[in-house]
């Protein structure tokens, strides 16, 4: 039984499209063959290990130096699949181009080219992954936070990715957006195994009954750390990475302003007063946004923020 469902790996569809391609040149040229080598469609050959094993290519020939392929079905029917799938292809894409929401990233102060690179990295046809590095109060988590607003996506710690397991997250849910927040505190071999094959090839390799099998999901991952050298160089490669520096006074004023109104339904007067007193002592919206959940006056303000400050380093 021939497994289809493996060509929604854009590489492996990419393979076989070569290879219909090059079938149908031989075909045009009145040879004789139908058989093609490695090197005429991949150079990657676990893609057509791949490809044997799902049903749809066979080897037609081997010998010490060569290895020739073969469709282990009808051209048509490959064909027909392809169209199938493009048709489905078309359809992800219309609604991926649906319009943001129009409220996406108006809690974030400044980088408006790095919102304009993560924009153009969810609507582009392909995965492109982006990693925010700095210290706190640099705006990463607000920006992974809008990200999250988004349908498919799916929030996570390092922490929490070590208790439960990225391969777990991933089967379960399927993101189409994985947000991964204290990237550098991710520690388990197998959640970096599992993490950088994802990103390379969107893979996530599963083992049933002994068996290992692979499923494929076309996930974004947008991540933030503090420290980049904690990650591993072959983890670094895999994305495009944003070094950011903190925000000054006034401007982290402005974004807890607009992070309280806009996300915490706080009144504007109320929120700017809570921006101003936590700027004073402290550089963390987190603060900001615990502080606004207990207060609803300026004197309930005034009285935590006091305990707050009490109980600090």
């Amino acid at each position: 039984m021939v497994d289809w469902s493996v060509l929604k790996n854009p590489e492996l569809k990419e393979v076989v499209e070569k290879a219909v391609k090059h079938v149908d040149k031989l075909i045009a040229e009145g040879k004789s063959w139908r058989d093609f080598e490695a090197y005429e469609v991949t150079s990657k050959h676990w893609l057509l290990r791949k490809l044997i094993e799902a049903g749809i290519l066979k080897i037609s020939y081997k010998s010490s130096n060569h290895t020739f392929y073969m469709f282990a079905v009808p051209l048509e029917e490959v064909k027909e699949r392809l169209s199938l799938l493009n048709v489905s292809v078309s359809l992800e894409e219309e609604k991926k181009t649906e319009e943001l929401p129009k409220d996406f990233w108006d809690v974030i102060e400044g980088y408006d080219d790095i919102k304009e690179v993560f924009i153009a990295s969810i609507k582009a046809q392909n995965p492109i992954h982006v990693l925010l590095v700095g210290p706190p109060s640099t705006g990463k988590s607000l920006m992974l936070y809008e990200i999250e607003r988004l349908k498919g996506s799916v929030f996570l710690t390092a922490g929490t990715a070590t208790k439960v397991g990225i391969r777990d997250i991933l089967l379960s849910q399927k993101p189409k957006y994985l947000i991964i927040d204290e990237l550098d505190k991710i520690s388990s071999p197998d959640d970096l195994s599992v993490l950088l094959t994802l990103m390379e090839t969107g893979r996530v390799v599963v083992a049933k009954h002994g068996v290992h099998a692979d499923e494929y999901m076309k996930t974004w991952v947008f991540a933030g750390c503090n420290l980049i050298t904690r990650l591993p160089p072959e983890l670094k490669d895999r994305f495009q990475i944003f070094y950011l520096k903190p925000y000054d006074k006034e401007t982290l004023i402005r974004v807890i302003t607009k992070t309280l109104v806009k996300r915490e339904g706080v009144h504007e007067d109320l929120a700017k007063y809570i921006a101003e007193k936590v700027a004073s002592y402290s550089d963390s919206v987190r603060e900001a946004i615990r502080l606004s959940r207990i207060c609803s006056t300026k004197e309930d303000v005034d009285k935590y923020v006091n305990i707050f400050r009490k109980y600090r380093l």
